[in-house]
């Protein structure tokens, strides 16, 4: 009887092990997860970044910001955003070619295109940059869902308009399923709410619009940078 109280006891002292070991191992995988993503997103900020940096014009001033800067900003319809691509990519008739797919896309007061001032004399070797100011968080973020691979830089521009300068990397605008699901969600929307005034563009950090989940903006977002 003792031997076998003994054993048993012996068997209780051991038991926890197991299970202090799943423990430790499920810590560790979380801990993986939580890096892996931090690593992601200093390596996705990399990835996007211009080379050289955007000299901007005299009493310009640019900010460059994270790739989820505007994660916590709704988008607007496209049809109320002023828009100009620029050409930063030395290709010639790349920002035409740009602009007719965007208008195409919904984004129909985009101006004529122009060469980029921040970088006469050189090219930007990246995919692009969207350019914005305060007022122009909401445009800027619809343009966002056009291309997720595009760096996004803050400017001190008092509108709400927004530049797409568009470098050596770039082909054409290239939005996901689901960039492109919300993109036609907004301009059906626009098109259902018109004002009954002229219809300009109505923008501010205030514009109303239909409600996107976040879950479906995070995956008009999400690409191979």
């Amino acid at each position: 009887m003792a031997s076998g109280n003994g054993k048993s006891r012996l068997y209780r002292k051991r038991r926890p092990w197991p299970a202090l070991i799943v423990i430790g191992v499920l810590g560790a995988i979380a801990m993986g997860v939580w890096i892996n993503a931090l690593l992601t997103k200093d390596d996705i900020n990399d990835a996007i970044r211009c080379e050289p940096a955007p000299v901007a014009p005299e009493g310009v001033t640019y900010t460059p910001v994270a790739h989820d800067a505007l994660d916590d900003t709704a988008p607007i319809p496209p049809d109320k955003i002023s828009l100009k691509v620029l050409n930063a990519g030395g290709t010639r008739g790349q920002g035409a070619i740009t602009t007719a797919t965007l208008r195409e896309l919904g984004f129909t007061e985009a101006a004529d295109p122009e060469n980029d001032p921040a970088y006469e004399g050189t090219e930007a070797v990246c995919r692009g940059q969207i350019r914005y100011g305060e007022n122009g968080r909401a445009a800027a973020r619809t343009l966002s869902l056009v291309d997720p691979c595009v760096e996004l830089v803050q400017d001190n521009r008092e509108d709400a308009s927004v530049d797409l300068s568009i470098g050596t990397k770039f082909t054409d605008p290239r939005p996901n399923q689901a960039g492109l699901d919300i993109l036609k969600e907004l301009s059906t929307w626009s098109s259902q709410n018109q004002e009954s005034d002229s219809g300009g563009n109505e923008q501010s950090t205030g514009q109303t619009a239909p409600t996107i989940e976040k879950e479906r903006l995070a995956a008009a977002r999400t690409g191979y940078c």
